[in-house]
């Protein structure tokens, strides 16, 4: 079940593309950005000022796709002056800024590109195209490249948490575990406070990278927040399950329990064997047995047999042989009748190891000759030698216990041949 549970939910993948994209909502390039932008770089002649001005306020009556093409054609015409690279380059973030509004990120994104490639243009500037070309990447659903650029840009500025907390989401988007567990760090690094929705993006991530244990902090610090969705319970002790602490796994689902938070006949026996895998199978075998009387667990045999593995693990040897005894006469299964068996020779209860393995053997059990030798054994125990011997007779056929029955017919033969001092 906890693989299920891992597979569904501590493997959950991260959310899809428009997500990110609405996430993304960075690049809106507002008017007047380009006459802000032209003080920034060298001078311009009075001609290229009039033409970016006239351009801006065609964009401003929704002329889009005149803008881009004039803009377009502006830029290829410029000259190779300073100032002139330096309006071709305004040009091209016109023409960006229209190709955006007609929805055409792609197009938006290759324009910036050529206008952050020129180098008259200030360096705060081609960061702040690079910038804008990754969200416009990210839109355009080319994952690959923004990924690429959100990875230039975070090395050359400094972002603020939710756009870290983006560069994670688009390299886990694009399953690049290392890389988004370094998004993560430097968004944790930087957020202090981070939402439910961010932690669970970060114990993703830590989980497809390996670091359960962080993962395992995460969840449960996602429990902290807002503890009524069960999945991130069970999200919390499959993790704990994963990094080998099946004991804080258990505690975890049985606190979920008593707040009513997980319920159920699964979650019941979720609850059950996660006490046995932490150690504390007597517990687990008391509410098994309680949900079996008051009918909040259904009476199968399937059932049956998890209370008397429980009782065997805990110990109890005369809860674990009732249960054993119980489940075997219920199924007439010879397997259920060798668990007795084994169990009551492993304790050294010869009668009902005896009445065990007889009982498989007899319902076609595997291995009849080591049936016969221990059922044997646990006639000789109880001091009954004939029964005994004509039970190692029976050995004697099969060639897997032969040996071991010819030993035990001579033990028997020596025994009968001693004094009886107890007279």
């Amino acid at each position: 079940m906890f693989r299920h549970y891992l597979v569904r939910h501590l493997n959950r993948r991260p959310k899809p593309l428009k997500t990110l994209m609405a996430m993304g909502v960075g690049l809106v390039m507002l008017l007047g950005g380009e006459q802000r932008a032209t003080a920034a770089g060298p001078a311009l002649s009075q001609q290229s000022i009039d033409r970016l001005q006239g351009l801006e306020r065609k964009l401003s009556a929704g002329h889009y796709q005149q803008v881009v093409d004039t803009a377009r054609s502006r830029a290829a015409s410029a000259g190779s002056s300073q100032a002139d690279q330096w309006a071709r380059a305004l040009y091209l973030q016109v023409a960006a800024s229209a190709a955006q509004r007609l929805d055409q990120p792609g197009c938006a994104a290759d324009l910036l590109y050529q206008a952050r490639g020129i180098d008259t243009a200030p360096l705060s500037q081609r960061l702040q195209w690079l910038e804008q070309e990754a969200r416009l990447r990210l839109r355009a659903g080319q994952l690959e490249q923004a990924a690429t650029l959100f990875d230039r840009w975070q090395g050359q500025a400094s972002l603020t948490s939710d756009d870290l907390w983006l560069g994670a989401r688009l390299h886990a988007r694009l399953e690049q575990w290392d890389d988004a567990l370094r998004w993560v760090s430097l968004a944790r690094d930087k957020e202090s406070a981070p939402d439910n929705e961010q932690l669970a993006l970060a114990a993703s991530v830590y989980q497809q990278a390996g670091q359960y244990g962080e993962a395992s902090s995460v969840v449960e610090a996602q429990l902290e927040q807002e503890d009524s969705d069960p999945q991130r319970w069970q999200q919390a002790a499959a993790l704990y399950q994963r990094i080998g602490q099946p004991g804080r796994a258990a505690a975890l689902w049985e606190a979920g329990w008593q707040r009513g938070i997980l319920k159920g006949e699964e979650a019941l026996l979720t609850r059950a064997r996660l006490h046995m895998a932490g150690g504390t199978p007597a517990r687990a075998a008391e509410m098994l047995s309680q949900a079996l009387d008051n009918g909040e667990l259904e009476d199968s045999n399937d059932h049956r047999r998890l209370l008397a593995r429980a009782w065997a693990q805990a110990r109890d040897h005369q809860q674990a042989l009732q249960a054993w005894q119980a489940v075997a006469e219920r199924t007439e299964d010879a397997h259920d009748w060798y668990m007795l068996g084994d169990l009551a020779y492993g304790w050294g209860v010869w009668a009902q190891a005896e009445q065990g393995f007889a009982n498989a053997r007899a319902r076609g059990g595997d291995n009849p000759g080591q049936l016969l030798l221990m059922e044997g054994v646990a006639a000789y125990e109880q001091g009954r030698l004939e029964q005994a011997e004509e039970v190692f007779r029976q050995a004697e056929k099969f060639g897997d216990s032969a040996d071991q029955a010819n030993q035990w017919l001579a033990l028997i033969d020596n025994d009968r041949g001693q004094p009886d001092l107890s007279s």
